[in-house]
């Protein structure tokens, strides 16, 4: 006989910690910007280059690139500088193994800049790396025996997932638009601030359709002899295809995205006037798209003639429980500056951060707080652009039927929506809408049969043995571990013992008929 083997797809999260970073550095006002009166508002994401297992440790390689909008004492009341500050990270992840593939999430928990003189910006940021180490590999596992009348088999029917895609990616995304009449022709761009909105993803043959939004906010000094400052707001749409070779429609995307470079160039239209803004966005995606099978394992297996013991290996799959993208209002109000009354809202920001996720039977409770930064005009002409800045919580249950606190989750949460409008004198009323979405995994180890050995039977020993025992059914036992340790057949204890249902108890008498030998 021969066992018939099939490959089998396993993916199994090993190990998964959670280290937060703390960056300090001050950076010095480039020399061909003005000097600084006050920081206004900060941004940054982080950027991980490299990410590799050396002995037991992921060894993690990245930088936070920021940008500083800050308050000019002169003609041009604000300006802006950017630059980066790199680290490396080494986290222990003992389970992991050497060819492990590595997955990092990174995000910006806190970041705060402070003034040291008009001349030098102190810069603060707290990140939080998550880092998991997956197993993928291909297994041979044994799915029946071939050429063996007189072998019983015993299977399993697996619901598992399979990775079938992993990868990184990027899309790029134009846009042009014109300035409405009522604003005026762009001379200098001061300031930039770019951000994704809410972003959609949907499998299909060999590719992954993305749709969402990303906005731009700028501000400038107009064209003239007199330049006035201004800003200009837009919505940009994102569409395009991600090449997934091996996907189809019926499976699920979990996918990563940010803005990995940003370019704007100001155009003249009909007239003359440079009235028209053309800009290209470079958003880098982590791509990770999952298939859902059916799995027939062969677990265990004897023979009524010759002594068989099956070979086991450890396995290991898992299998989506759940995906489910949760949309969730925040709203509150922030106190404006109590010296400089706000007269019209320019721009409203945000990050989402997620403190907690707090895994539970069918679903997951996340706790976090929403970061506002809000950049309003005031009366004061020799600071006329001012930001405050303040935290709004929020708490979203997610449903997963079939959820554990063992099951293997990713939460992601993503802001989709924020606006800001004044409701008093020195009250700002913001409302947002963000996007938290859940994937969780069961995971499932199960032996897979390998190899088997074998030997005959000593039929002249088990000649002597009387033709029928009784037998004490053991804790634990069922009708095949005695139907296999006593060479015979399922079917036939039932039958001898009236047995209906198949099922036995512990202390349940049973009668056993020897089995003849091959020669009878």
């Amino acid at each position: 006989m021969r066992l018939i083997t099939q490959r089998v797809h396993m993916n199994r999260c090993n190990c998964r910690d959670t280290r937060q970073i703390t960056l300090d550095r001050d950076f010095n006002v480039p020399d061909v910007r003005p000097d600084a009166l006050s920081v206004m508002k900060e941004q940054g994401n982080v950027q991980i280059e490299e990410a590799r297992m050396v002995e037991g440790r992921a060894n993690i390689k990245g930088e936070l690139v920021f940008q500083i909008l800050y308050a000019v004492d002169g003609e041009m009341p604000v300006s802006e500088m950017q630059g980066s500050i790199p680290f490396e990270e080494s986290i222990p992840l003992p389970c992991a193994g050497r060819d492990d593939e590595l997955t990092v999430c990174a995000t910006i928990e806190d970041l705060r800049s402070e003034l040291i003189n008009s001349r030098k910006i102190g810069l603060k940021a707290a990140i939080c790396l998550e880092v998991s180490a997956d197993t993928v590999c291909d297994g041979e596992g044994a799915v029946d025996i071939e050429e063996a009348d007189h072998v019983l088999c015993r299977k399993k029917t697996l619901d598992i997932s399979r990775l079938v895609f992993t990868g990184k990616d990027t899309l790029r995304v134009r846009d042009e638009w014109k300035l409405a009449g009522t604003k005026d022709a762009v001379g200098e761009i001061l300031y930039a601030d770019y951000s994704l909105g809410e972003m959609n993803t949907r499998v299909n043959e060999n590719e992954l359709q993305v749709d969402g939004q990303a906005h731009v906010f700028l501000i400038y000094l107009s064209d003239g002899e007199e330049p006035e400052m201004n800003f200009e707001e837009n919505t940009i749409p994102i569409e395009g295809k991600i090449d997934c070779s091996g996907c189809d429609a019926g499976m699920v995307a979990q996918v990563t995205s940010e803005i990995h470079s940003r370019d704007i160039e100001i155009k003249e239209d009909e007239d003359g006037e440079s009235r028209i803004l053309d800009v290209e966005l470079v958003i880098g995606m982590g791509i990770k798209v999952y298939g859902q099978d059916q799995l027939e394992l062969l677990t265990d297996f004897y023979s009524t003639k010759e002594k068989c013991q099956p070979v086991f290996e450890d396995s290991y799959f898992e299998n989506l429980i759940v995906q489910n993208k949760n949309r969730t209002r925040i709203s509150g109000k922030l106190s404006a500056d109590s010296d400089r009354v706000p007269l019209q809202i320019w721009n409203v920001s945000g990050d989402l951060r997620i403190d907690r996720k707090i895994p539970k039977d069918n679903g997951m409770q996340v706790e976090g707080a929403l970061d506002v930064s809000v950049l309003y005009l005031t009366e004061d002409e020799r600071i006329p652009l001012v930001s405050v800045k303040g935290a709004l919580p929020f708490e979203q249950f997610i449903e997963a039927d079939g959820m554990t606190e063992d099951s293997n989750a990713w939460v992601r949460g993503s802001l989709e929506q924020i606006s800001g409008s004044v409701t008093g004198d020195k009250e700002i009323e913001i409302k947002a809408v963000a996007a938290i979405e859940l994937i969780a995994f069961e995971r499932i180890e199960e032996p897979i049969i390998a190899d088997f050995t074998s030997e005959e039977i000593d039929w002249k020993a088990r000649s002597r043995e009387p033709g029928m025992i009784g037998y004490v059914v053991q804790a634990g036992e069922e009708l095949w571990d005695i139907a296999k340790r006593f060479f015979t057949t399922v079917e036939s204890l039932m039958s001898m013992n009236e047995i209906e249902s198949g099922d036995v108890h512990e202390g349940d008498i049973l009668l056993i008929m020897k089995e003849m030998s091959p020669e009878g």
